[in-house]
C-alpha cells in the first residue's frame, strides 16, 4: 500500500502541471477562436449592408448537382466584394441553370462576376446567355 501511495504522489507531480498547461493552453486557443469568430461576424455584416443596385443573369452549362455545384458557384461570387447575393435556380431536368446575382456596380461588374464563373471549380461552368440590369428599387 506505501508503495502505491509513492507511486501516485509521483505520478501527480506531472499529472497535475500537464492539466493545468492544457487548460492554460485551451483557454488561449478558445480566445483566439472567440476572436475569428467575432471577427467574421463582424465582416458579414458590413458586407450584408451592401445595397444592391444592379442585378445580372446568366445561363450555366456544367453544373451537376445543386448543392456542390450551386454551394461552389455561391462561395465564389460572394466573396467578391459587392456582391450581396447569389441566387442558384437549378433544375435537373434542365441543361443549362440558372444564376442571378444581386450587387452594388460602384464595386463590382458584371465582366468579373462572370468571368469568376468561368473560374470556378477548375473552369466546370461555361456561361449561355446572360443579361444585366438595374434594379428598379435597390435594398
Amino acid at each position: 500500500m506505501l508503495v502505491y501511495l509513492l507511486i501516485l504522489q509521483k505520478k501527480m507531480k506531472f499529472i497535475i502541471p500537464l492539466t493545468l498547461l492544457i487548460c492554460v493552453a485551451c483557454n488561449e486557443s478558445a480566445t483566439e477562436n472567440a476572436t475569428a469568430i467575432v471577427n467574421a461576424e463582424d465582416s458579414a455584416l458590413s458586407k450584408r449592408k451592401i445595397v444592391s443596385n444592379y442585378q445580372c443573369v446568366a445561363k450555366v452549362n456544367g453544373m451537376v448537382c445543386k448543392m456542390g455545384c450551386g454551394g461552389a458557384i455561391r462561395k465564389g461570387l460572394t466573396a467578391l466584394e459587392g456582391v450581396n447575393r447569389v441566387i442558384v435556380d437549378y433544375d435537373e431536368n434542365r441543361e443549362e441553370q440558372i444564376v442571378t446575382v444581386l450587387y452594388n456596380s460602384s464595386l463590382q461588374n458584371e465582366k468579373d462576376i462572370f468571368s469568376t464563373i468561368e473560374t470556378l471549380n477548375k473552369g466546370q461552368f461555361t456561361l449561355g446567355d446572360t443579361k444585366s440590369e438595374a434594379i428598379q428599387n435597390p435594398s
